[in-house]
């Protein structure tokens, strides 16, 4: 059977969080994470998707059904995260066209993101 609390414990434990810091994140207490961890307590949907956004992993991963593939874009701006998504969308579509090389409109995206890495805020 999957252990949730111990998957949410471990993720925090790796990222070197406190319970007070995952709490915070969250907007709930530290007792609340050690009910999460505990599993005296699930966490309602909102929490777990974002726990999942916190830890940059999928509710798939979350919930152990291990998909890959996800990418988080929280954190980033709107004009960012469709940057990423972009790039995604250029080289899912144009990888299996091209033979697996680099094409231009990849290129094109990369410059996008280069461009917004690098801008002054």
């Amino acid at each position: 059977m999957y252990d949730l609390g111990a998957a949410i414990k471990e993720l925090r434990k790796k990222r070197n969080f406190t319970q007070q810091r995952l709490g915070d994140l969250l907007g709930v207490s530290e007792g609340t994470i050690s009910k999460y961890e505990a599993n005296y307590m699930t966490p309602p949907l909102e929490t777990l998707r974002s726990i999942a956004s916190i830890f940059n992993i999928s509710m798939d991963t979350l919930c152990g059904m291990k998909h890959q593939g996800t990418l988080s874009v929280h954190g980033l701006t709107e004009r960012q995260a469709e940057t990423v998504k972009e790039l995604v969308d250029a080289y899912r579509t144009k990888n299996e066209q091209s033979g697996g090389q680099t094409t231009q409109e990849q290129f094109s995206v990369l410059g996008k993101i280069t461009a917004e890495i690098t801008k002054k805020n």
